[in-house]
């Protein structure tokens, strides 16, 4: 059954590390866990949400270019965000969700019935793949949101002079990798007919219910809200307010407690 998201758990055990610079994992209490994560990156909110809905004590480590290495060590993708519990590493925000779930069945976030559990991890899916190219096209490849993408990515990284040089780096890193799927700027038309689908296609699901699967939210509805909430700060933000169903979805979860925990995390 699916479980009520509790109230969050109290200031003192969510504390948040951004430098790091105090960490040794040798020193963190057994019952707490570090994430290691970025403001701007959809799926370490969705892990942030995850972990405020079980109630789970964490850190935040911010992974700037000082702690790449330190990353690849506990994961070799070297990507975020990765939960390290003890001697447990794990990578990927569907895997840490997994593992919340084994670890603390209660609060559910994935339905234990055969049909509700396949249709949240389908819409999971969905939203981790699909969603995520087409916010994440709309980040990198709009001239309009290039000042945002590099004041979201690079200030968090990295500091003082080396700023402008890692957000070119980046920047065209990204815009070659896009490149390489077959898009640039001349596809910003398409990605956002394909969003405005996208968005139709959520608002028929929420349409009469106040979540993805009926009264209570679901890792389906996280999933989705973390990548329509990452596509906010970005010009193409705007489309949300053309689907008024998603938008009073989105609010409705935004302004449940563990939820506005990990959003002022």
């Amino acid at each position: 059954m699916e479980g009520r998201f509790p109230e969050p758990p109290p200031p003192e055990a969510l504390a948040t590390e951004t430098d790091g610079r105090a960490w040794r994992r040798a020193r963190a209490p057994l019952d707490e866990m570090l994430l290691y994560d970025h403001s701007d990156s959809p799926f370490c909110l969705k892990a942030r949400i995850c972990l405020q809905v079980k109630g789970v004590p964490f850190r935040r480590v911010t992974v700037t270019l000082g702690r790449q290495a330190e990353l690849r060590r506990l994961s070799p993708l070297g990507k975020v965000p990765v939960l390290v519990h003890g001697e447990d590493v794990v990578a990927d925000s569907s895997r840490i969700a997994r593992h919340l779930e084994a670890l603390h069945p209660e609060p559910g976030l994935i339905p234990s019935g055969r049909e509700a559990r396949a249709y949240t991890l389908l819409l999971e899916e969905w939203s981790d793949e699909a969603l995520y190219f087409v916010v994440g096209a709309f980040k990198w490849l709009n001239p309009e949101n290039r000042t945002a993408a590099l004041a979201n990515t690079v200030t968090e990284v990295t500091r003082g002079p080396l700023r402008p040089l890692v957000g070119h780096w980046l920047a065209r890193r990204m815009r070659r990798r896009y490149a390489a799927w077959g898009y640039d700027a001349t596809a910003l038309g398409e990605l956002t007919s394909r969003m405005r689908e996208n968005l139709g296609v959520l608002a028929a699901l929420v349409e009469g219910k106040p979540y993805l699967l009926g009264r209570a939210p679901t890792l389906a509805d996280v999933a989705v809200f973390a990548q329509l909430d990452w596509m906010r700060r970005y010009a193409e933000g705007r489309l949300l307010d053309e689907v008024p169903d998603v938008g009073e979805w989105l609010a409705r979860l935004a302004a449940l407690p563990p939820v506005a925990a990990a959003l002022s995390s």
